[in-house]
């Protein structure tokens, strides 16, 4: 029996119709550089006694699933990322591109369903692939530091599972993001001494486990607020971020990616941005830094936190 390497499997993927149904048509692949996603089974042990000191038997009780997909943020593969944790708004078509609109939802996908539930095909390079259905973004992390690719972790949580043939990927050829291309503007200004930034949203799902006659959870849905923090490090050269935080100063923040490929572009935009703590500290001799965290609040002109576009040649999400 051969053993997998990580590196020969693949993750394909494609949104569902409904809950409850797998997708494993017109499936998509998606460069990945690591993946969690994983079924549990909830174990339970009787609490009648049987005359013994043996333990009493077990019992098979509630299915989950859950896990992370990591990746180096390609400006095709990562649209799938953004719809399931985020939302897709709109896709506009020009000549050579397309322009995709993702905001922060404002219903869910349907009563059973927080977002659009998903199918993701994981095949390990041994035997069948698993099939983790139902699968809602929870998370999703977009992270760039100096000297680094851009990358992006989204959380999932799911309902099903199910094995098949696996199929064969053809995974897209557009170049992830790097650091180099990234531009930032601050309340209309640019942000040149920004060091890392990670753009952090939390759906707050969870799972709900119903009298259906299943194992598997029912629903997912919420538990709480959309939240969106943003965090990072940058050299300490003005006063003006300072004050931001002692004013509790909301204001616009825009991360803008461009790539040398064109048409790839990825816009970040962030009406209300408030940075709740600015902290620079001498830790030595050289340059001074300053940890930076913060928040982007919803803003009511807007009616969103946050708008994402992605602008590159996939015709659909």
């Amino acid at each position: 029996m051969s053993s997998g390497y990580g590196m020969s499997g693949h993750i394909l993927w494609n949104f569902q119709d409904s809950m409850g149904a797998t997708q494993v048509t017109s499936q998509q692949a998606i460069p990945f550089s690591d993946e969690s996603l994983t079924l549990s089974i909830e174990h339970l042990t009787e609490e009648n006694m049987y005359g013994r000191f043996g333990e009493s038997p077990g019992h098979q009780g509630a299915y989950s699933v859950e896990g992370d997909i990591s990746m180096d943020a390609t400006p095709t593969a990562m649209g799938w990322l953004l719809k399931s944790v985020v939302g897709l708004t709109s896709t506009t078509s020009d000549t050579g591109k397309q322009d995709h609109v993702f905001e922060m939802r404002t219903a869910d996908f349907d009563c059973r369903a927080a977002g659009d539930p998903a199918t993701a095909e994981v095949h390990l390079a041994v035997g069948s692939a698993g099939v983790f259905y139902d699968l809602c973004g929870d998370s999703l992390t977009l992270n760039v530091a100096n000297g680094a690719l851009v990358t992006m972790d989204a959380g999932f949580m799911g309902a099903g599972f199910s094995r098949k043939a696996a199929a064969t990927p053809t995974f897209p050829t557009a170049k992830p993001f790097i650091w180099d291309q990234c531009s930032i503007s601050y309340n209309g200004q640019a942000a040149v001494d920004v060091r890392d930034l990670t753009v952090t949203i939390n759906n707050n799902l969870e799972a709900v486990h119903t009298l259906t006659g299943s194992k598997a959870p029912y629903r997912i849905k919420r538990t709480g607020q959309q939240t969106i923090e943003i965090n990072g490090s940058m050299v300490f050269a003005a006063h003006s971020y300072w004050q931001a935080q002692e004013a509790g100063s909301e204001v616009p923040l825009v991360l803008t990616f461009t790539s040398a490929q064109s048409p790839h572009v990825l816009k970040l935009d962030f009406p209300s941005f408030r940075i709740r703590n600015f902290e620079p500290t001498a830790g030595g001799p050289g340059l001074i830094e300053a940890s930076l965290t913060g928040a982007a609040q919803f803003n009511t002109n807007s009616d969103s936190a946050m708008r994402v576009t992605l602008t590159n040649t996939q015709t659909y999400y």
